[in-house]
């Protein structure tokens, strides 16, 4: 077994037993989550992010088309956060991204896919071709991120790192 093959068993074990959800299948857990950012969640103490998105940073700024910035971070929590409406989340095909952590496709209590969701209003940014016609409507309309202009989460998040390094 590999490092990272043991980082997700590990992380698939300690979910599965601080979770123990009932009635689901084993590789499911349903729990309640803590929203940390615009595509992470707390769920027993482990951090899960959700499957095939980027949504903003949490101190990552937008600019509107009025040149104002506008905190699109924050809102993406507050997005999320509105999502899950303080009810539980059923996650399941846990894996680990190319940054070993784990990230799982999850769904509202009403059944609507997280990621997907997130990326509908434009709060987020599909990461493959899971969520690309989402991601599209969300463009044509001008939700979130979309109504003015802004810099990937990945680029931004490079932009701060190579500030730390000068």
């Amino acid at each position: 077994m590999t490092c990272r093959c043991c980082k997700l068993a590990l992380t698939l074990l300690a979910v599965s037993l601080l979770c123990q959800p009932s009635k689901t299948r084993a590789s499911e857990i349903v729990e309640y989550a803590t929203v940390i950012d615009g595509d992470t969640l707390i769920i027993s103490e482990v951090g899960i992010r959700l499957a095939g998105i980027d949504a903003p940073e949490l101190g990552q700024r937008c600019r509107a088309p009025t040149n104002i910035e506008w905190p699109c971070g924050l809102d993406a929590k507050r997005i999320l956060a509105s999502k899950v409406g303080g009810k539980p989340v059923s996650c399941r095909d846990f894996h680990l991204d190319g940054s070993d952590h784990p990230t799982a496709t999850c769904a509202a209590s009403s059944g609507g896919d997280l990621s997907a969701a997130m990326v509908r209003s434009g709060y987020a940014l599909a990461v493959g071709p899971q969520h690309l016609a989402e991601e599209a409507a969300a463009r044509v309309a001008g939700a979130g991120m979309w109504s003015g202009s802004f810099q990937t989460p990945w680029e931004w998040r490079a932009q701060q790192l190579d500030a730390l390094d000068e």
